[in-house]
C-alpha cells in the first residue's frame, strides 16, 4: 500500500526515528531489562521495515531509507547494506516472526499509535525463553 501522502527521503527518515524512538521510551521497565539492546535492534529494524513497506511499495526506496535509518542511528561498524539485503530476503521467506513484526510497523505507520514496539518486545521475549 503506498501512503496517499508522498514523503521526502528525508521526512521518511523522521517520522520512522520518531516513532520508533517514542515507541522505545514507552516500553516498561521489565522488559529494557530482558531484551538485549542487539536482539531489540533487530526487532526494531524489522519494524521500520514494515513503517517503511507501509509508506512505499517500490522496494529499493525501501532499502534506501531503511540503509540511511541504520547509518544515522546504528553507525556501529556493521555492514548496513548487507543487513539490509538479509532483511530483503527473509521477507521474502516465510518467517511467522518477522512477519508479525512488519506488520506491527505497518500498523504504526497507518494508525501512527505508540504501542506496537511493545508488542515486539514481547513477541520477543516469548521467543527468547521458548527457544
Amino acid at each position: 500500500m503506498t501512503s496517499v501522502t508522498i514523503k521526502t527521503d528525508s521526512e521518511a527518515y523522521e517520522f520512522a526515528s520518531r516513532t520508533a524512538d517514542a515507541q522505545r521510551a514507552k516500553l516498561p521497565e521489565w522488559q529494557r531489562d530482558q531484551i538485549s539492546d542487539a536482539d531489540m535492534q533487530i526487532g526494531e529494524t524489522w519494524f521500520v521495515w514494515g513503517f517503511f513497506s507501509a509508506m512505499t511499495d517500490d522496494v529499493e526506496r525501501r532499502k534506501r531509507l531503511l540503509i540511511t535509518y541504520l547509518n544515522r542511528k546504528y553507525a556501529d561498524g556493521q555492514n548496513n547494506e548487507q543487513r539490509v539485503d538479509d532483511i530483503v530476503k527473509t521477507a521474502q521467506a516465510e518467517n511467522r516472526l518477522f512477519d508479525a513484526i512488519v506488520a506491527a510497523g505497518r500498523q504504526a505507520y497507518h494508525e501512527g499509535g505508540d504501542g506496537h514496539l511493545a508488542s515486539i518486545a514481547t513477541i520477543f521475549l516469548n521467543v527468547l525463553r521458548n527457544h
